[in-house]
C-alpha cells in the first residue's frame, strides 16, 4: 500500500512538475514576444522621431513590410485593419502619385487604430504602443500641414508672377507653373479642381504654339479665373484667401489681353 501510495505521490509530483514547466515556458515565450515587439517599437518610433525627409524610401517600405508581416497574420480584426492600412501606404508610396494628403490621412488613420488598440494590448507594451499611435497621428499632421504651406507659396509666387509686366515674362517659367499646377490638380477627384486641370492643361497647349495670339490666351484666362474664385470660396482657412486673389487676378489679365 505504502508503495503504491508512493508511486502516485511521484506521478502527482512529476505532472505539477511538467506543468510548471510548460507555464514557464509559456510566461518566458509571451515575455520574449513582447520585448520583441518593444524592440520593434522603439525602433519604428526612433525613425518617427528622425528627420523623415532623410528617409530613403527603401528604408520607408522596410519598415513597412516589416510591420506589415508581424500585424497581417493575427486574428483580430483591429490589427488585420492596420495592417491593410499599411498595405495602402506602402502602395501610395511607390506609386509617386500620391499626394501629401493623402499619405498623411492614412498615417493618421493608422495613428488613431493603434492608439485605440492600446487599451487591448499586453500591459508591457500598452504604453508603447499607445505613444507609438499618437506619434504617427502627429507626423501624419505635420506632413498634411507642411504640404498645405507649400501649396500656399505656391499660389503666392503665381499672385507675384501675374503682377508683373507679363509682356516680359519668360515663356518657360510660364510653363513651369503651369506645370506645377496641373499636377497638384489633376489626381484630384473634385470635378471642380479638374475642370480647373483642364483649363491649365489647354492654356499650356496654347502657350507653346509659335502663333499663339493673346486673344487665344484671354478666354482661357477668364475662365480659368472665374473657377478659381468659385473655387476659393468654398477653401478651408488659408486657402480661401490666397484662391480668391488668385482668381482675381487670373481674370483681370485675361480681359486686359483681351483689350
Amino acid at each position: 500500500m505504502a508503495t503504491r501510495a508512493e508511486d502516485q505521490s511521484k506521478r502527482s509530483a512529476g505532472n505539477q512538475e511538467k506543468t510548471s514547466t510548460k507555464a514557464s515556458q509559456k510566461n518566458g515565450a509571451d515575455a520574449k514576444g513582447n520585448d520583441d515587439w518593444s524592440q520593434k517599437l522603439e525602433t519604428l518610433q526612433s525613425a518617427l522621431n528622425g528627420d523623415l525627409s532623410t528617409l530613403s524610401s527603401e528604408d520607408a517600405n522596410g519598415l513597412i513590410d516589416e510591420w506589415y508581416n508581424l500585424l497581417h497574420k493575427a486574428k483580430e480584426p483591429e490589427i488585420k485593419e492596420i495592417a491593410n492600412q499599411l498595405k495602402q501606404l506602402k502602395q501610395h508610396l511607390k506609386s509617386n502619385k500620391a499626394t501629401g494628403h493623402e499619405i498623411s490621412e492614412v498615417l493618421i488613420e493608422i495613428g488613431e487604430q493603434t492608439a485605440n488598440f492600446a487599451s487591448d494590448a499586453e500591459k508591457d507594451i500598452r504604453t508603447p504602443v499607445r505613444k507609438l499611435g499618437k506619434q504617427l497621428t502627429k507626423v501624419g499632421n505635420s506632413l498634411g500641414k507642411a504640404e498645405e504651406h507649400q501649396e500656399i507659396e505656391e499660389i503666392d509666387a503665381v499672385i507675384e508672377t501675374l503682377e508683373e509686366d507679363l509682356e516680359q515674362l519668360d515663356t518657360g517659367v510660364a510653363v513651369g507653373s503651369i506645370d506645377k499646377w496641373y499636377k497638384l490638380l489633376h489626381n484630384s477627384d473634385a470635378e471642380n479642381l479638374q475642370e480647373i486641370a483642364n483649363g491649365l492643361k489647354e492654356l499650356k497647349q496654347v502657350l507653346n504654339r509659335k502663333t499663339a495670339k493673346a486673344s487665344d490666351i484671354s478666354h482661357i484666362l477668364e475662365k480659368l479665373g472665374e473657377q478659381t474664385t468659385a473655387v476659393g470660396q468654398e477653401a478651408k482657412r488659408g486657402f480661401k484667401g490666397p484662391l480668391q486673389r488668385l482668381g482675381k487676378l487670373l481674370s483681370k489679365t485675361g480681359k486686359s489681353l483681351a483689350e
